[in-house]
């Protein structure tokens, strides 16, 4: 809420003094967050906004003629824009689930290119057909008669992070691995959980979470206990833990649900991360997306801290010469766990180790010792100090330092995934690759055509 009018009418209630300011805000922003990983200090960008957007990014780009327009995702959602050579990332905008927002984002992108006086060529959009983004872009496609590109999204996330270390134009392969909620896969189901092999200006997906059922669309992100439900589903002993978290019709319906073939499936880490949380009774309904994530991380935080990070105990997940992680297997060996009586906190730290295990092997398997990770399951700060204490020495890690994991970094990563896969335009390579450089949105002005 930044519209003076607005505040007096919807606050007016509940607030004895409302303080405004004789001069407009054009271009609202949120509060930055940022977060640092307690042990290794790894920064963690949560949400870029106020004071380091828009971000202005020279390379990897340099040689690109065309203006375009990126628009990101839908969640954590913020867009991005490509002209003469230069790339702006603009602010956080938060979920384009409400109207109020939708227009928030829209009249920002449309102050940009007016800002530039420029008239984009070419649009890019996530693949779901069913995101707000994605509708505007054939939208503004349509109005402008200009050709609309969808990209992938893990894709996206994963050529975010090669970006953003430079690694776009390097000959060695590295192993991207994108964990996060959801995603629209290249098969039609949603991802999430994924491993991808970046070599040659090339990506091909080596390994993923193995598939579960996804029911009830958006409320599985909102109900972590209904994660738990689909990923238990034939485990000996998980009906006695999860059935007193549902009533009777409740898990009637939801049971009929998961008995038919024809469910769309996931790969989600987010959703297994969801489904931990619920199984060891942290959190079943959720206030917000990441809530039982964040409380599970806290769990097992408390757990390395009395036991110290050398604590390894880990949970079976296959042979990842497959590239799959058997999510029956690890969860089966977490209800035996809660069945035995084992201590939460002991859980949910094997549960992480087990994801940093995954890696280790995964890299080894295929044979690429330099890893990058993005997506949000990446703010996670436990999982984090786990990858750098465990794999710092024998890999190369690369983080985002400048973008957030989350779904923020889409727009440039859709940028990015434009230039490996449009070799025949032009541009100049990386080698005069320039560090990200943010500036504030007057900064920004000065590159105006």
């Amino acid at each position: 809420m930044y519209k003076d009018g607005k505040a007096l009418y919807e606050l007016s209630k509940m607030a004895d003094l409302i303080l405004v300011h004789d001069r407009e805000i054009i271009m609202p922003q949120d509060d930055r967050v940022l977060r640092f990983s307690k042990k290794r200090r790894q920064s963690i960008l949560v949400r870029r906004s106020r004071g380091l957007a828009p971000a202005f990014i020279h390379q990897p780009f340099d040689g690109l003629s065309e203006t375009i327009v990126a628009m990101g995702a839908d969640m954590k959602s913020a867009f991005g824009f490509l002209h003469r050579g230069f790339a702006y990332i603009s602010q956080y905008f938060g979920d384009l689930d409400s109207f109020d927002t939708q227009e928030r984002f829209r009249q920002c992108r449309e102050h940009f290119t007016g800002m530039f006086e420029a008239q984009p060529a070419r649009v890019l959009v996530d693949r779901h057909p069913q995101y707000f983004s994605t509708q505007l872009g054939l939208e503004l496609a349509r109005e402008k008669n200009i050709p609309l590109v969808e990209v992938p999204h893990h894709e996206a996330h994963f050529a975010a992070v090669l970006g953003e270390n430079h690694l776009l134009e390097d000959p060695s392969p590295v192993l991207g691995v994108i964990w996060d909620g959801t995603g629209m896969g290249n098969d039609g189901q949603i991802w999430g959980g994924e491993f991808f092999i970046f070599e040659k200006g090339r990506f091909s997906r080596t390994g993923h979470l193995d598939y579960f059922d996804l029911i009830l669309g958006d409320k599985m992100p909102k109900e972590p206990r209904i994660a738990a439900l689909s990923v238990t589903r034939g485990i000996p002993g998980a009906e006695g833990i999860l059935r007193p978290k549902f009533s009777d019709s409740e898990w009637y319906i939801y049971e009929k649900l998961l008995s038919r073939t024809n469910n769309l499936r996931t790969s989600s880490m987010g959703r297994l991360f969801d489904a931990v949380g619920s199984l060891l009774g942290i959190l079943d309904v959720a206030e917000y997306e990441g809530e039982a994530p964040l409380y599970l991380e806290q769990v097992a935080r408390r757990w390395f801290e009395e036991q110290g990070l050398g604590f390894s105990g880990t949970y079976f997940f296959g042979d990842l010469k497959t590239g799959k992680i058997h999510t029956k297997s690890l969860v089966a060996e977490i209800v035996e766990d809660i069945l035995n009586g084992e201590p939460t906190g002991k859980i949910a730290a094997k549960f992480h180790n087990t994801l940093v295990e995954s890696v280790r092997q995964l890299s080894r398997h295929r044979g690429v010792s330099r890893l990058a990770f993005s997506g949000g399951v990446f703010q996670n700060e436990l999982l984090i100090d786990l990858l750098i204490e465990r794999l710092g020495k024998s890999h190369q890690l690369f983080f985002h330092s400048q973008l957030s994991p989350n779904d923020e970094c889409i727009a440039f990563g859709q940028l990015a995934w434009f230039y490996l896969n449009n070799p025949h335009m032009t541009r100049k390579g990386a080698k005069n690759a320039k560090k990200i450089s943010v500036l504030s949105a007057f900064a920004v002005k000065l590159f105006k055509d």
